[in-house]
């Protein structure tokens, strides 16, 4: 009991979400768009998913009406990224409590996770702004997403994040791919020390994704887009190649 009130409820949480990720299995999780991407993520036997539109804009919020459709459809969690518009990741007075509607309606439809991400024009972490939509979110899983590539100061900005309560952060490595970054991926890695999830995505297909289980790492994120696009041109999450990497997942052990 003293372990628990010293780390106190949020931290306590966090420990048993990490126990449950490290006793079961790694964790793959698809980037899905669309309703056929959704299927073959099912299909293909994928962990969760993180749930967006316009995957050709890099992910804005999906619609009310798509989340519903996805939560009373899917049997994994499914994480909702909350991106208001296209573009950086430094937002607007108007934009921060955009966000912060869309974060409390995603939480209020049963979403099991949230998304979200936020810089300084200068790079640095908003403090104050990502305190305040944890606060909101909680005690939903977070994720901090790929503005991490662009945040100054990796290993310090970690510290922080994982000072403010979220649960993983998905990053590249502040490459174009997950690949290229691997050495900062593995000096996150080793700062995290279990007590943060560090999971990388960008580039990664069956091709490459035993690379990343070899390293250790426990949670791998992908579009696993194929050559088939949606009528309104966005990427489908290929069946097979999910197929792939979810067999490849399945000969690791954590």
């Amino acid at each position: 009991m003293q372990n628990l009130k010293r780390h106190g409820p949020r931290n306590h949480q966090k420990i048993i979400k990490l126990c449950r990720i490290n006793s079961i299995h790694m964790i793959v999780e698809i980037c899905c768009s669309s309703k056929i991407s959704l299927n073959h993520s099912i299909e293909g036997g994928a962990s969760r998913i993180e749930l967006c539109e316009n995957v050709l804009e890099d992910g804005l919020t999906p619609s009310p009406s798509f989340l519903k459709y996805v939560l009373e459809t899917a049997p994994f969690a499914v994480h909702v990224l909350i991106r208001p518009r296209k573009g950086n990741f430094t937002y607007s007075r108007e934009e921060i409590k955009t966000t912060e509607s869309q974060i409390e309606r995603a939480k209020s439809l049963g979403a099991q996770g949230i998304v979200m991400g936020a810089l300084n024009e200068d790079g640095s972490l908003p403090m104050e702004v990502l305190r305040r939509w944890v606060t909101i979110a909680q005690p939903l899983d977070l994720t901090f997403h790929r503005a991490f590539d662009h945040v100054i100061q990796p290993m310090e900005s970690l510290k922080k994040i994982m000072d403010l309560g979220f649960d993983r952060v998905l990053t590249s490595g502040q490459q174009p791919t997950a690949t290229l970054g691997l050495g900062l991926l593995k000096d996150l890695q080793a700062l995290a020390d279990e007590q943060i999830v560090i999971m990388p995505g960008g580039g990664l297909n069956d091709q490459n994704c035993d690379l990343f289980f070899k390293e250790g790492f426990r949670e791998i994120h992908l579009s696993a887009k194929g050559k088939e696009k949606t009528k309104t041109g966005e990427p489908i999450s290929d069946l097979e190649i999910i197929k792939k990497v979810v067999d490849s997942a399945s000969n690791y052990s954590v």
